[in-house]
């Protein structure tokens, strides 16, 4: 089992649970690390964003490239929030899964930000599913992968 990095033991632990492997698993609704992300973020805080990821977290940016460590999040947050006033931020979880100290999250989100050249307000909706896991007492995340919601369809003629 060490071998197995921590996504890879996450997915197994869920298998375990779902075939009744007598493992526990349980949904928590306690403290998260969207508790952390989500003042930090309307705030537009990129300093305080990437201080709720573990030194080590991986992300994907919507529509961008992959950010390896909580200095290339912290950027890639700085780059996103230097352009836009953030109004609004709604996490809206569907489900978690918690194994010791690691826990999976999936759900949609909302964010209504005004892009501060032109003065537009924009909504986004997309969905999310994260990784953390509890480092020295806080849930950090340590896979973020949020991706917008695909454009509609368009009408059928």
């Amino acid at each position: 089992m060490h071998a197995l990095n921590r996504i890879g033991a996450t997915i197994l632990f869920s298998s375990l649970a779902w075939w009744g492997g007598g493992m526990a698993l349980a949904a928590e609704t306690g403290p998260s690390a969207a508790d952390c992300f989500i003042p930090a973020f309307k705030a537009g805080n990129a300093d305080a964003v990437a201080a709720c990821y573990a030194e080590d977290a991986i992300m994907w940016f919507p529509g961008g490239p992959i950010a390896k460590g909580r200095a290339a999040i912290r950027d890639g947050f700085a780059g996103y929030l230097s352009g836009v006033t953030v109004k609004d931020v709604e996490l809206r979880p569907m489900g978690n899964e918690v194994m010791g100290d690691a826990k999976v999250s999936w759900g949609t989100y909302l964010f209504r930000v005004v892009d501060k050249a032109t003065g537009t307000e924009s909504v986004t909706r997309g969905r999310f599913t994260d990784v953390s896991k509890k480092i020295d007492g806080r849930w950090l995340y340590i896979v973020d992968h949020p991706s917008d919601d695909p454009p509609a369809a368009a009408p059928a003629n």
